[in-house]
């Protein structure tokens, strides 16, 4: 086989909070001779960019590999729905070849816009954490070019290889294709109900209430509400709505709307203390409350109808810090953080509460309990101070930072919260051991060292 070069070109490359910036080579190789050609040299696969802060940036002196013109289906079968597909494929690109088919994601984040292979690469979760768990338990197998050679793993065969690469951040290699299974649907449409709750003790109850009817949940809250509207939010339920007897091919039809743009950087005196409160207060107050029937994208990917929402935070750009606190502190963690959020104004528009399970992989984050994710402004080094007070806080009620979404945490701080970091490096160096596979984030992070 010849072994061809990919075009490179030097970027500047950032995460989705737009923050750290690194200058490094990227490449988008086509063809499995023009990877071969790249694994020799240091490097980091890359997807579309939309982890939040650096895992999904190149170490000083590596190459970044983006896989977004590896993106080609290799089969599909309707019967079973099982997908097998290059790791490029965005999850926009399967759902719209398989919701007209019937089937759907099995665990889906926030936005359609990230390739597969970044999705496992951060073994992503969802609305249906609860129950169905993170991407990993649907997955069948994984292959990987690893700078030990290139292998296919599962729970069965390279088991160490596949849980140490599922969540793995890239660092055992380039991940070039993933077979998993989806989840059968009648309907393009979801059922949904929303509520608002008054306070946080209210939406404790709310999703106790409302845990095992609906399948999706996820609350919206106001992080920057004190006294009793403390952690005052609206939860969102759904399920796939069932067959509605006019026929397979209109339940399963999509109506996908005109998606707006910000067209730049937003000044930074709009997200001053005033203007958040305000907004958030209209949020609360007018968001639609009650039952309905809508298409999947407004309930799982309502921020994608907004591109380059991004830029609603400045060009200082933003942390996005989503941790989670484990049961039986959950509420009573998340009540602390909440209280501290509020006092150090750290709240944002976006912040999104859920019920998790437990992962599975060599570096799980989600553990049973509530996750919290929220957006934090960059104001220079008093938001750092305060983000490391929040760390202290987690760390006291046994919780984790989601590293996927990291630019900031310290080493010692990564260590007391992952205790299973050591045997997790332990495999990657069997299958990296010089480390050419490298990013910022395990060099922020001394994972080398661990």
């Amino acid at each position: 086989m010849d072994v061809t070069e990919a075009p490179v070109c030097r970027a500047r490359l950032s995460g989705w909070g737009r923050r750290p910036i690194a200058e490094a080579e990227e490449t988008a190789p086509r063809s499995p001779s023009e990877l071969a050609g790249q694994l020799a040299r240091p490097y980091l696969p890359r997807g579309q960019g939309r982890s939040y802060g650096d895992a999904g940036l190149p170490a000083q002196g590596h190459r970044a590999l983006n896989s977004v013109r590896c993106d080609r289906f290799l089969s599909f079968n309707p019967a079973s729905g099982v997908l097998d597909a290059e790791s490029g494929v965005t999850l926009q690109a399967i759902l719209a070849m398989t919701v007209p088919r019937g089937y759907f994601l099995p665990v889906t984040p926030g936005t359609m816009f990230v390739s597969l292979g970044g999705a496992v690469a951060s073994n992503v979760h969802g609305k249906n954490h609860h129950g169905s768990g993170s991407l990993e338990h649907f997955l069948i197998e994984v292959e990987v070019s690893t700078p030990a050679g290139t292998f296919t793993c599962s729970r069965e065969a390279r088991p160490d290889l596949f849980l140490a690469t599922v969540g793995g951040y890239g660092l055992t290699g380039f991940i070039t294709r993933v077979k998993l299974r989806l989840k059968p649907i009648d309907s393009a449409q979801v059922e949904t109900l929303r509520l608002r709750a008054p306070g946080l003790d209210s939406l404790f109850a709310l999703f106790a209430k409302h845990d095992k009817g609906y399948e999706y949940s996820v609350a919206w809250l106001d992080t920057l509400s004190r006294g009793r509207a403390l952690g005052r939010g609206v939860l969102m339920l759904g399920n796939h709505a069932p067959a509605s007897g006019r026929g397979k091919a209109q339940d399963l039809e999509r109506r996908e709307k005109a998606r707006l743009k910000v067209p730049f950087s937003m000044p930074a005196f709009l997200l001053n203390r005033p203007g958040l409160t305000a907004f958030n207060a209209a949020i609360y107050r007018f968001s639609p409350a009650g039952a309905a029937r809508e298409g999947f994208e407004k309930f799982f990917y309502p921020l994608d109808y907004l591109r380059g929402w991004n830029r609603l935070y400045g060009k200082a750009g933003f942390f996005q810090y989503q941790f989670v606190i484990p049961d039986p502190k959950g509420e009573e963690g998340m009540t602390a953080a909440l209280e501290m959020l509020a006092r150090d104004r750290l709240g944002a528009s976006l912040s999104v509460l859920k019920r998790c399970g437990d992962d599975e992989v060599m570096l799980p984050f989600c553990k049973r309990g509530y996750t919290l994710a929220l957006d934090v402004p960059y104001r220079g080094q008093a938001t750092l101070d305060a983000l490391d007070r929040l760390d202290e806080l987690v760390l006291r009620y046994g919780g984790r930072v989601y590293l996927t979404k990291d630019a900031r945490l310290k080493p010692a701080a990564f260590r007391a919260m992952y205790p299973e970091a050591k045997g997790w490096m332990e495999t990657v160096r069997r299958y990296n051991p010089e480390a050419r596979s490298n990013s910022l984030l395990a060099e922020r992070l001394e994972l080398w060292r661990t």
